[in-house]
């Protein structure tokens, strides 16, 4: 198994490689509105193309695995998600880059993505996933925390985001069990979506 196969499909969510193709879906979705507050200065610039540009270019060179997800159910553009700084050696990754349209967020969308990357994470053998987060960002801060993601510390001043702040950020991680325990947690969360 490999962390960038095809294939990658959960509940009503699909994980495809972040290629050309999605760029326009992604400057509709209301990214390039929310994005701001939370993504880190590049040195090409602060602007979309120039941010989706990079990401192309990183998982090109074996930096990063960019997903673009969709709703299985209509088609529909659904956000976007990560692998960052891959290990194979250590058995260690990190997911990062998790954003889904407004419309997106209240559903089994986000969980379903967060099962599809933790789950295949821990079918190719990974044993340690990080999170960085932003201080600032409680909200994914609470996210990772419902899953048993364990706060190991925060690097202060670490980096310098797109709006202008120096971000205190804060590093998380699911190691061994844990992360069976996070899977059993977003199973649960996904089943319920769906019957609600």
């Amino acid at each position: 198994m490999r962390l960038d196969a095809p294939g990658l499909t959960v509940a009503d969510v699909r994980l495809d490689l972040l290629s050309e193709a999605h760029r326009v879906a992604l400057a509709a979705s209301g990214a390039v509105e929310a994005m701001w507050d939370w993504m880190p200065v590049i040195p090409t610039g602060t602007n979309f193309d120039a941010y989706f540009d990079h990401t192309l270019a990183d998982a090109k060179d074996g930096r990063s695995i960019p997903f673009a997800v969709t709703r299985v159910s209509d088609g529909a553009f659904a956000g976007v998600a990560a692998y960052l700084e891959v290990s194979r050696t250590h058995r260690r990754l990190r997911i990062g880059y998790q954003w889904h349209p407004e419309v997106m967020r209240s559903g089994v969308v986000p969980a379903a993505t967060a099962l599809a990357l933790i789950g295949r994470a821990k079918a190719c053998r990974i044993r340690r996933i990080e999170y960085m987060i932003d201080e600032e960002n409680v909200a994914a801060i609470k996210s990772v925390e419902r899953i048993g993601a364990a706060r190991e510390g925060v690097l202060r001043s670490h980096m310098r985001a797109a709006k202008g702040t120096w971000a205190n950020m804060a590093l998380y991680s699911l190691v061994d069990s844990e992360i069976r325990t996070a899977m059993i947690l977003l199973q649960e969360r996904v089943r319920a979506l769906q019957i609600a």
